[in-house]
């Protein structure tokens, strides 16, 4: 009798809690600590098991925390963001947004997101174009109105578009901008197109038959931007919080340069590779679409999963399904690699079949890095604050991509070809380098290969032997040697981005 009437009175118990809610709340509050702590373990797994991007196979890989790898680089802060089916999972963030002050980064922290802002610019544009006639294959001159771009070789017969300056395919020039130092003259687009003071770079001209390959140009962005503006009367920056930012939910995002007071309150210092901060703060981008946008890594993926839902018919309230398809389809002349849509990059299989889309960004002082895969709707956004940032981006990809299978950046393992003693002191010896800077370059015999230092740019790198005189470093860099064929000696080495080093 007495375990009917308990039974009987969990039973009522148990009805009321339904009835009343709380049950319900207790469960969902259950089910929130579960999630949150494989979150935790999903972000904690950043935080360990890094590594430079090369191994060397049949050797133990060296595997580092992320507050080491911050070190090595001299990168200051770092801020990650994580996606799962198209919904925001987690983020992640490590180190400070000011070495004097020491004020941690936390995720709404902004930084310069560089040429991230690209596709975000390029949605402004389609969002815009979804209520009012603008036409992507027109000729530019016709839809400009306070500037004109020169006429060319290919004037009159394929025409430089909205479309393939989006997708780098319109044939024009200068690749990107170095943006201008606190107390520098900023100068208008026009003169940045035309490379007139006090702009510091040259002017935008087309060199390359429009639509026949894909050469990125920042300058061809320039110019969309400048299209864009003459066409809707409005200026870039609210033009964006009206058609991209207020919709998306993108609070802590904005192209105002130099940066707005709402965002300033909780903004990133930019270092060099030295870990020293950027001469002049961070750099003001006349630039805007090219490379002016602060963000976060959370609002980058707001953004990235709009254009997803859009373009699976998913969520289509702020763009349309064929605005966000045009977008990822490819414009480039072929399916090899780069391909590029409208403003983003676009990850294809060998079939063309597209897997996701992205982009990365490069300011001075700060480097980012967007992917979202578009069939799980899971993927990543990564913003440091220090000019070796791509180098940890690179780290962090290939971490989530062993940890968690998202993205498709792989560690590359790469052989050691033995090498004699007397082999190797052919090219052991000091180098002389007079440009870009002038540097001696002293290479220290190893088992392996040599100790590369070319201080204060080069600090105790090791190259190992992979064959013919090629060595390689496991942070990607390599080193060949030219040899005096009339002689048979070593007369000079050469770097990454063709330095070259005379020797001694």
């Amino acid at each position: 009798m007495a375990l009917e009437m308990r039974e009987k009175a969990l039973a009522m118990s148990y009805k009321e809690n339904v009835e009343n809610g709380a049950f319900k709340t207790r469960l969902a509050n259950l089910r929130k600590k579960i999630a949150e702590g494989e979150e935790s373990k999903e972000a904690n797994l950043l935080k360990t098991g890094l590594t430079e991007r090369i191994r060397i196979e049949g050797q133990e890989v060296d595997y580092q925390s992320l507050e080491q790898r911050q070190a090595h680089y001299d990168v200051p802060g770092v801020s990650v963001a994580f996606m799962r089916n198209g919904q925001l999972a987690w983020t992640m963030q490590s180190g400070v947004k000011d070495l004097t002050t020491e004020l941690a980064v936390d995720e709404n922290t902004v930084f310069q997101a560089g040429s991230i802002s690209k596709p975000a610019f390029a949605a402004v544009l389609m969002k815009y174009r979804q209520d009012n006639s603008l036409d992507l294959d027109a000729d530019v001159n016709t839809l400009l109105t306070s500037w004109q771009l020169p006429e060319h070789e290919w004037t009159g017969q394929d025409v430089v578009s909205l479309r393939r300056l989006l997708s780098h395919t319109a044939g024009t020039t200068v690749h990107g901008f170095p943006g201008y130092a606190a107390g520098e003259p900023v100068p208008t687009l026009q003169q940045v197109l035309e490379g007139a003071f006090p702009a510091n770079t040259d002017a935008v001209v087309v060199d390359i038959q429009p639509g026949t390959q894909m050469r990125y140009s920042g300058g061809g962005t320039t110019l969309a931007q400048l299209t864009l503006q003459d066409e809707a009367n409005e200026p870039l920056p609210t033009m964006s919080q009206r058609l991209l930012f207020k919709p998306l939910g993108m609070t802590r995002s904005g192209f105002d340069q130099p940066i707005s007071k709402k965002l300033s309150n909780n903004m990133a210092t930019p270092y060099d590779g030295d870990g020293a901060p950027i001469k002049g703060g961070a750099h003001t981008y006349a630039t805007l679409a090219a490379a002016g946008m602060w963000s976060t890594p959370s609002d980058m993926l707001k953004m990235a999963s709009g254009v997803r839902s859009a373009y699976l018919g998913q969520k289509t309230d702020w763009i349309s399904q064929a605005s966000a398809q045009e977008m990822l389809t490819n414009n480039t002349p072929s399916i090899e690699p780069p391909n590029v849509g409208i403003g983003f990059f676009i990850n294809m299989s060998d079939n063309g079949e597209i897997l996701g889309f992205g982009h990365g960004g490069a300011d001075a002082g700060f480097m980012s890095q967007l992917y979202l895969e578009l069939d799980t709707g899971n993927g990543y956004a990564i913003m440091t604050n220090g000019n070796n940032g791509r180098q940890l981006i690179s780290e962090l990809e290939i971490r989530l991509k062993e940890a968690l299978s998202v993205g498709y950046s792989e560690a590359e393992v790469r052989k050691l070809v033995p090498i004699s003693p007397k082999e190797l002191s052919k090219y052991i010896g000091t180098y002389v380098v007079t440009n870009p800077v002038s540097v001696d370059v002293v290479l220290e015999k190893t088992a392996n290969g040599f100790v590369l230092n070319a201080l204060p740019y080069v600090e105790n790198e090791e190259y190992f032997h992979e064959g013919e005189g090629l060595f390689f470093a496991k942070n990607g860099s390599s080193v060949r040697f030219e040899m005096d064929e009339k002689n048979g000696l070593v007369e000079a080495l050469v770097m990454d981005g063709n330095i070259r080093g005379v020797r001694d």
